[in-house]
């Protein structure tokens, strides 16, 4: 198992049944730099291994579960949380903190200009969604 996806689960058991907590955890994991190096590569190759694929769509569920999203999450704004530092200023911690210390609101928004700025992340979260669909 990855130091990542150790981290990830650990955050996920301390969030306990907070469903905000748990949001924010992800949202902040997929922030780090382990992500952003799936899709730098994904960009490069146009293939998405599907242990990311699953990864991304259990993460997603987990997502759907609080109202405040009202049941609707793109892979493309998963996607997009990963390339959050290369927004942020020098000066200021980034979205990727552990502790998950920003509001849900602030990944959301962060990762709507990156896909505006971005647009091919939008059309990885695309292929996400396709291949979730095809190991259905």
């Amino acid at each position: 198992m990855s130091l990542w996806f150790e981290s990830l689960s650990l955050c996920l058991y301390d969030s306990g049944e907070d469903l905000e907590s748990r949001a924010k955890c992800i949202f902040s994991h997929l922030s780090m730099a382990v992500p952003r190096s799936w899709w730098e590569r994904a960009l490069l190759t146009n293939d998405i291994p599907s242990s990311y694929v699953r990864i991304i769509h259990d993460l997603r569920k987990e997502l759907l579960n609080l109202p405040e999203l009202g049941g609707e999450i793109q892979f493309g704004l998963l996607v997009a949380l990963a390339f959050a530092s290369d927004h942020a200023g020098k000066n200021e911690p980034g979205l990727d903190a552990v502790d998950g210390q920003y509001p849900i609101e602030e990944y959301q928004d962060e990762a709507r200009k990156i896909l505006l700025a971005r647009p091919e992340l939008g059309h990885l979260g695309r292929l996400i969604d396709e291949m979730g669909k095809c190991s259905a």
